[in-house]
């Protein structure tokens, strides 16, 4: 009985505490106790979760050694820096300084009771900077300062204020609001290194290096965290490098190399490398064999792609490009490689290749380099530009090696087209075995410094799966996941005679063995010999033209366009193959310009090209001097429905457009042109040849869109009222009889006004003209004016002039359908 009232009274005793433990009370009790629970309870998780999320950042943070890094990293690979972050940690740490302000705040007249709340604050800014919500942490910050709080819970909240101020790019209301606390801080304050760095970092952002070194290396000198010390050590080595002070770089460097295991190892193998190049640089020490001799390191290995990376660029300074594009390509493909190496080994062999004129490697590369770019960075944007700029050279060369290789088989007989790819076999099986020696080699080295109970057992062995593999796909090929596969597939030989297969009876999975059989029965058949030849001709001439102007890369041009000369290819490649030979070699080699000239002249004479010798005089008005002004010449007649002329205009005017940024539209022009002199069906195979011709522009998309248009029903659909038109036709050289009727019309015809008509004078085709009254709604009352016309109009009017619906005639024109004239193509 008495234990269970001293048990009663003690759990009474306990519950008058708890509820005497009030927020609202100012009691000494209530202070201890709410300020306890914060500090040790709430507050104690929450900074946990902020450290997890630190670490998490800090182990695989991927920092750029090849820029001046970042001083305070807090973004992530694949991680957009406008979204919340995708580290766990900061939203728990969050909600605990919450949970925190919220529970255990005891503010009386405007003081905070509780002196943990200003941590709590404190850390709910962080967690905020840390989730990248800036404009959430800065306000805050901005809460705690202007509360009463301690001094040094005060000093790194106005610190984390500036670095969240930076991250909102007020890079100079950072320096502004924090210079003056980093000079007054004593060098033994904790937070000295801090907020020197934060204004260093701000004066980096406004790229004044040199004040940024000032308080960069104040930050290194007295920093208390090693990895921070580290980190700012290697900052002010790369700011001393860019500013000039080469002696002072290295010897950042070198003091980092010497911290040795103290330091992490990617700012250890990244100073040992920078050490080496300025030693070099300065005092002409070797660089080759000591970068070397960290590859025979066990610690470094991880660190290859950094080292090679460090020989490729070290060779591409001295001009040696194929050490150069070995050594990166070796670091391309080194295991480990983080993404800032590989988007720079990428970027650097871009331009090597660009500079050697390989386009193809260029566009591999760039095809890479776009798939390890953040979305929508400026690198990404210049990436895409380079690719579009090289899309002509790309397609054309991917078309002339792929039908070049297909003519050159093509032109064997079948016993060589086997030999061929019983050679092609036999190197890939080399190369597969290779992989397979190297890969054995790989794991060999891996599992030397791994002690591991060697296992005999098929699957644990990779070299053994590989070979397995190979093995597999030589005897049974590729065959599909499925139930009783060797019965129910059918494996497609030579002798196979498909007619004994009955393809009602069930269904039939076809397997084809790589052999050389399989591959002869792939090449396309001699029959579309002259579609191939004509294709690889195109695409030669258009290298050619290409690269003598574009790239100014003469030697490539006369390869492809000699390729053409050399195999006498047919007239419309063989011209302007020799005129463009003639271009590059005149005036340095004028032996060879006037040989080229001469076979032109005296092979080709009917064509454009050799018109431009034959008959200089066409070639030399001062209206041809721009392609820009032929072309607006040209467009300015279409305008005016002067066809013929326009097509005159642009025909003499091909050899000066042509290779221009104005021969896609001319091109275009003249399709346009065709299509109304010969209709719908030429226009459509017009528009065609634009879309083959240039497949990769802007203009082949325009040739699509006109292309559907054309081919859309010939019905007025957004007509409502029924309207007619009244057509005269005349020769094209009738010129004084079209002018004499369009004024007696004009004059005759008071209506005309009144009715809304409208008389133009429209090119039908090369021969007819066709003179229209538009807007008329009654065929009756246009009859009965016409036969109120005075004599002298009516001895004009041609007897088969007809009055005719406006769809009607809208598909008259287009079809050439005018059924009173036997209608001849224009060529």
């Amino acid at each position: 009985m008495k234990n269970s009232f001293i048990s009663f009274f003690c759990k009474l005793f306990i519950i008058g505490i708890i509820f005497s433990c009030s927020t609202q009370n100012d009691k000494l009790l209530n202070r201890k106790y709410h300020t306890i629970n914060t500090k040790y309870n709430v507050l104690f998780n929450g900074k946990e979760a902020l450290d997890v999320g630190e670490s998490i950042i800090k182990s695989t943070i991927e920092d750029d050694f090849y820029d001046i890094i970042e001083i305070d990293p807090i973004l992530l690979k694949g991680e957009n820096f406008d979204k919340t972050t995708i580290v766990p940690g900061f939203k728990k740490a969050e909600d605990k300084a919450v949970k925190a302000i919220q529970k255990h705040s005891m503010k009386f007249n405007g003081l905070q009771k509780n002196n943990q709340i200003d941590e709590a604050y404190l850390l709910l800014g962080k967690a905020r900077y840390y989730d990248r919500r800036f404009f959430p942490a800065i306000e805050a910050f901005n809460f705690l300062l202007d509360n009463n709080i301690d001094e040094s819970v005060f000093i790194e909240g106005r610190i984390w204020r500036e670095k969240t101020n930076i991250r909102l790019q007020n890079n100079q209301i950072a320096i502004n609001n924090l210079r003056p606390l980093s000079r007054n801080l004593i060098s033994t304050n904790k937070l000295f290194g801090l907020a020197n760095a934060t204004v260093a970092e701000a004066f980096i952002n406004l790229k004044k290096l040199d004040s940024a070194n000032f308080y960069i290396t104040r930050a290194g000198n007295h920093e208390k965290n090693i990895d921070q010390k580290v980190r700012y050590k290697y900052i002010t080595a790369q700011i001393n490098e860019r500013i000039g002070n080469q002696d002072l770089a290295l010897f950042y460097y070198q003091s980092i190399v010497k911290m040795n295991w103290n330091a992490q190892r990617k700012f250890w193998i990244n100073s040992k490398i920078n050490a080496l190049r300025l030693s070099n640089i300065i005092y002409e020490t070797a660089f080759v064999e000591p970068a070397m001799d960290l590859l025979n390191l066990y610690e470094n290995q991880k660190f290859s792609h950094t080292i090679y990376r460090s020989l490729g660029l070290y060779y591409l300074n001295k001009n040696i490009d194929s050490l150069a594009q070995d050594y990166l390509s070796t670091s391309l493909y080194s295991e480990g490689i983080d993404t800032p190496t590989k988007q720079k080994n990428y970027r650097d062999l871009i331009n090597l290749n660009l500079k050697n004129q390989e386009y193809i490697k260029t566009g591999m590369y760039l095809d890479s380099l776009l798939l390890v770019l953040p979305n929508k960075s400026i690198e990404q944007k210049k990436a895409l530009r380079e690719k579009e700029n090289l899309s002509d050279i790309l397609f054309f060369e991917n078309q002339f090696r792929e039908t070049d290789s297909l003519i050159r088989l093509l032109k064997l007989n079948k016993e060589q087209q086997l030999n061929f790819f019983r050679d092609f076999l036999s190197k890939k099986r080399e190369i597969a075995i290779k992989k397979i020696q190297q890969q054995e080699i790989a794991n060999k080295s891996k599992l030397f410094f791994v002690k591991k109970k060697k296992s005999s057992f098929y699957f644990y062995n990779p070299t053994e799966i590989l070979k397995g593999k190979q093995i597999y796909f030589s005897t049974w090929g590729r065959r599909p996941n499925i139930d009783n596969w060797r019965d129910k597939t059918i494996v497609r030989f030579e002798t196979l005679d498909k007619n004994k297969i009955k393809s009602n009876e069930f269904k039939i999975t076809e397997i084809q063995i790589e052999s050389p059989e399989f591959y002869v029965n792939k090449l396309p058949k001699k029959i579309i010999m002259d579609s191939l030849i004509k294709k690889n001709s195109q695409a030669a001439l258009k290298l050619g033209v290409l690269y003598k102007e574009k790239y100014k890369a003469k030697d490539l041009a006369i390869k492809n366009l000699k390729y053409i000369v050399d195999n006498k290819l047919d007239t419309i490649f063989l011209a302007p193959a020799l005129y463009n030979l003639y271009n590059i070699f005149n005036p340095d080699s004028l032996k060879l310009a006037n040989y080229y000239k001469n076979e032109l002249i005296n092979n080709y004479p009917n064509t454009a090209y050799a018109q431009y010798f034959i008959d200089s005089d066409n070639f030399d008005g001062g209206e041809l001097r721009t392609p820009k002004s032929l072309y607006l010449k040209a467009l300015l007649k279409f305008k005016k429905r002067e066809y013929y002329d326009a097509l005159k205009t642009l025909d003499k005017a091909r050899l000066l457009i042509e290779n221009t940024d104005w021969e896609t539209k001319a091109a275009l022009l003249r399709a346009q042109i065709i299509g109304r002199l010969n209709g719908k069906k030429r226009w459509i195979q017009e528009l065609k040849n634009i879309i083959v011709q240039y497949p990769n522009s802007n203009i082949a998309l325009k040739a699509n869109t006109d292309l559907e248009l054309v081919k859309l029903s010939v019905e007025e659909k957004t007509k409502i009222v029924v309207e007619f038109k009244w057509v005269f036709p005349f020769k094209k050289n009738q010129k004084f009889e079209q002018n004499e009727l369009i004024d007696s019309l004009k004059s005759n015809i008071e209506n005309l006004k009144l009715n809304n008509w409208k008389i133009t004078n429209d090119t039908y085709d090369n021969q007819y003209k066709f003179i229209v009254i538009h807007g008329i709604k009654s065929k009756t009352k246009a009859l009965r004016i016409g036969e109120n016309l005075p004599k002298t109009t009516l001895k004009l009017i041609d007897s088969n002039n007809f009055i005719t619906l406006s769809s009607q005639y809208r598909k008259l024109f287009l079809e050439k359908a005018w059924p009173e004239k036997n209608y001849k193509d224009y060529e």
